[in-house]
């Protein structure tokens, strides 16, 4: 792991340096210095870097289920798209020897940026404190999502019982590393995630980051991170007051119907998005096309426009499969799908945090706000509930069906809900004429790390 540590700077260093060599010099091998504030901006400019999440957890969930023979007949044929099968299938091992996980890859590289930023911006010559200040901010809210993703894709859910001893992902703080790499505990991953966003908070970000600039950090970014963190720790209170900081600052909603027969905005027209995160991958070529699991579909309402334009025969996407519905919604921008927090999510976590507080009808209330903007006029029927459970349940479908296929929001939440006994479940997919069972709390969801890492840190555990 060492060398895939200098792996990863040497490349990092490399595409920095043909983009922006008139403004870094190399000091010493693995350490890359920017002399002046401006040039860690420039760092963070490079926005792609940023621009992670990682794409193959979204088939692993429950949302997904894969019934044409076409299709599982293809992704078998594929070196390609063969971890995408696997994740599907909950292997034991999602890459083959020699392979590397190209989403963590591309996870620790956004990683590495942002350390040469937080470590060495405020040493930098001519910028304000203030400007250094904002820019490390900037670096630490893109830090604390890359861990969050990480820790949730290959560690256990949070569980404030055992999280001191559950294994998470290897932590790191500054460029290089020399020591042997090891997994850090899932707290401690957690603690730095929670210190880098409330620092950033702190650091004068500006409130909100929209149009062209929405892939960059904001205030309101950092509540909303900070919401959804607490929220995978189970801590619903911190959750939702997180998450109504976040809205104060940002909660224009996009209307739907406002674009069921015109071109849906794109990410920097798109009102609800309040950080930019998109996934490398697509859905909307065959064979790598994401057939939604009945159980979701049967959720909405037929006239739920998320319904409408967020989901299309599979036929549509490959002639030759003909069941069911895939998610579509990459198919109206052109663009990857949004795994950064969003309007809708920190709705759905306010009103998640009132249903467990006891107030039902208030999340009730919220969760209709956001209902409104997905019915044309006159369809749309408001949501009741008997009871503050029944609340919570219907919140919680509601964050299904917001959310779906999307970020590995329905994965984290599954792991997040198998913690809470009235909400455990055993889900199932179709494999050739087979149905394939993951139990609550298995081990296969912790995702495994490619065994080519192994080489390279004998000490870095894998998941069983």
């Amino acid at each position: 792991m060492k060398k895939y540590l200098k792996y990863i700077v040497l490349t990092a260093i490399g595409a920095f340096i043909t983009s922006c060599d008139n403004y870094v010099d190399i000091q010493t091998e693995g350490k890359l210095v920017p002399e002046e504030t401006l040039n860690y901006r420039y760092l963070l400019n490079n926005t792609r870097m940023f621009d992670c999440t990682y794409d193959l957890i979204d088939a692993a969930s429950d949302d997904a289920n894969f019934e044409n023979e076409t299709q599982i007949t293809s992704l078998e044929a594929s070196t390609y798209y063969r971890p995408f099968l696997n994740t599907y299938k909950w292997a034991d091992q999602m890459f083959y020897d020699g392979e590397k996980d190209y989403d963590m890859e591309s996870l620790y590289d956004g990683l590495y940026y942002t350390n040469v930023i937080i470590t060495e911006v405020m040493k930098s010559k001519k910028g304000t404190e203030a400007e250094k200040l904002a820019i490390k901010g900037e670096a630490q809210v893109h830090r604390a999502f890359i861990y969050l993703t990480l820790v949730n894709t290959y560690g256990k859910a949070y569980d404030a019982s055992t999280s001191s001893t559950d294994l998470g992902v290897p932590v790191f703080t500054t460029p290089t590393v020399s020591q042997d790499i090891k997994r850090a505990s899932v707290q401690e991953v957690y603690n730095l995630i929670i210190a880098d966003l409330n620092d950033a908070i702190n650091s004068g970000l500006k409130p909100v980051n929209s149009g062209l600039n929405v892939a960059f950090p904001s205030q309101a970014s950092a509540y909303a991170l900070l919401a959804r963190t607490y929220l995978l720790m189970r801590n619903y209170p911190e959750a939702r007051t997180n998450a109504e900081k976040a809205l104060a600052l940002q909660n224009k909603l996009v209307n739907l119907a406002d674009y069921e027969f015109n071109s849906y905005p794109t990410k920097r027209f798109d009102s609800e998005i309040i950080l930019s995160k998109s996934s490398n991958n697509s859905y909307q070529y065959s064979p790598r096309v994401l057939q939604l699991s009945n159980e979701l579909l049967n959720l909405f309402d037929p006239n739920d426009l998320r319904y409408v334009m967020f989901t299309r025969p599979t036929s549509d996407f490959d002639f030759s499969f003909d069941k069911g519905r895939a998610y579509a919604k990459e198919s109206l921008t052109n663009e990857g799908r949004n795994a950064g927090p969003s309007v809708p999510e920190m709705m759905l976590i306010k009103a998640e945090g009132e249903a467990r507080a006891g107030s039902g009808t208030a999340a009730m209330a919220t969760i209709n706000k956001l209902r409104e903007s997905r019915f044309r006029a006159g369809e749309y029927v408001a949501l009741t509930a008997i009871d503050n459970k029944d609340a919570l349940i219907k919140v919680l479908a509601e964050r299904r069906r917001e959310l779906m296929a999307t970020g590995g929001f329905r994965w984290f939440d599954l792991k997040r809900l198998n913690k809470e006994p009235e909400f455990t479940k055993t889900i199932t997919h179709s494999f050739k004429g087979q149905t394939l069972t993951l139990a609550p709390n298995s081990d296969r969801y912790q995702m495994p790390f490619a065994p080519i890492y192994f080489d390279y840190a004998p000490n870095l555990e894998q998941n069983k």
